[in-house]
């Protein structure tokens, strides 16, 4: 087991009703702020009116910016700088899920900083000082409102990105599990999903000493599996969103990698961003097909981890080498029950395309576990097609 430093300051506030103290918490130390959203799903649950009464009620003037995508992007990040700037605005109210939570840090730092936000990301420049931002959230999956990573397309360079700061933790985030009742089945399945593969990018990076961490990993992992299917069956039971809810956040929000080498592995993450850029692919859907390729691909490299995976998730009881593809297949199975889509044909991908996602994914350096380079990368998208 590493040292190592665990810090997180968010402060959550927890149950049902918790949006309605948005206001008073926020009222207490900042009254002109930014109200960022995306499209209707807040309004549509009634998350949006309760904010925003509440933000009257404590006498908090705001300005909003709607229209986040669900794959984030740049532009939107530099629309709502310019509206802090030119309104003098303090603070920052984010309301939805990881594409807004994601996008109100990037505004965050960019709100604080004279130059183009876009150089943090580009690591041109590090983040001396951020505006305070206070995260609503209306659907569990990136664990965006528990850690300080911001992902983020940039359009022109047709890049997907993220940016890791301690500056970038929401001050406060209100997490109503009852907000969510109104989720769709798609939208849990993938929010899902997404937890699911940060617990394995940590599990699997090759870190020994770390039985402790693993245990808690799998707990996580088999209690997902059990949760999303019970939001989708029924989504307004409470305590299946609660506990789903609470997993979600957990599994990326420093707890999981307390011990080990790094942050885990997440090439299967740099690979689905290629395809969110290039074809607009819902984060969760990418990951449902590029997570059990890069499982394959990797497997022997962490032999130890892949076989206890299957024995202590799917209670495969094969010998060693057949119980790590099992557990791999059992993963893809699992994904395929959710309706979600478990090979790049499913979502319109071609093989003359599979080059040029290498290309793409093959800018920066990827893999823990294994780096990865261009050709490594090609056989793994060939092997999910």
């Amino acid at each position: 087991m590493r040292n190592f430093i665990y810090y997180n300051p968010t402060k959550v506030y927890f149950g049902t009703g918790v949006n309605s103290q948005v206001g008073e918490i926020v009222g207490g130390e900042f009254k002109k702020v930014l109200l960022l959203c995306g499209g209707g799903s807040a309004r549509a649950s009634g998350v949006y009116d309760d904010v925003t009464a509440s933000l009257r009620a404590a006498g908090v003037d705001f300005r909003e910016c709607a229209g986040v995508k669900p794959n984030p992007v740049v532009s939107k990040i530099e629309e709502a700088i310019g509206i802090i700037k030119r309104e003098g605005l303090e603070a920052i109210v984010a309301i939805g899920g990881g594409s807004v939570i994601d996008s109100a840090k990037g505004v965050s730092a960019g709100a604080c900083y004279d130059g183009d936000v876009w150089d943090f990301y580009a690591r041109k420049t590090k983040i001396a000082r951020a505006m305070p931002f206070f995260a609503v959230a209306t659907l569990s999956a990136t664990a965006s409102e528990m850690n300080c990573t911001s992902v983020i397309i940039n359009e022109a360079l047709g890049v997907k990105t993220g940016l890791t700061d301690n500056a970038l933790f929401p001050r406060a985030t209100f997490l109503d599990p009852s907000a969510q009742f109104s989720v769709s089945a798609r939208q849990t399945a993938d929010g899902g999903i997404d937890a699911i593969c940060h617990v394995m990018e940590t599990y699997f990076d090759g870190t020994t000493g770390v039985e402790l961490l693993m245990e808690y990993a799998e707990g996580l992992v088999r209690s997902l599996m059990e949760l999303i299917p019970a939001a989708i069956r029924n989504p307004r039971d409470y305590d299946a969103r609660a506990q789903l809810a609470w997993a979600s956040a957990s599994a990326l929000n420093g707890t999981t990698w307390a011990g080990h080498s790094g942050r885990g592995d997440f090439a299967s993450h740099a690979m689905g961003h290629t395809l969110s850029v290039k074809y607009d692919t819902v984060h969760g859907e990418s990951l449902s097909i590029m997570m059990p390729a890069w499982m394959e691909y990797v497997r022997a490299d962490n032999e130890y981890a892949f076989t206890r995976f299957a024995r202590k998730v799917f209670g495969v009881i094969s010998p060693d080498d057949e119980a790590s593809r099992g557990g791999i297949a059992g993963m893809r199975e699992f994904f395929k029950s959710l309706g979600a889509p478990t090979r790049l044909r499913d979502i319109g991908v071609s093989k003359e395309d599979l080059p040029e996602l290498a290309d793409m994914t093959a800018r920066v350096p990827i893999g823990v576990l294994r780096k990865l380079g261009r050709e490594d990368i090609l056989q793994i998208y060939r092997a999910a097609f």
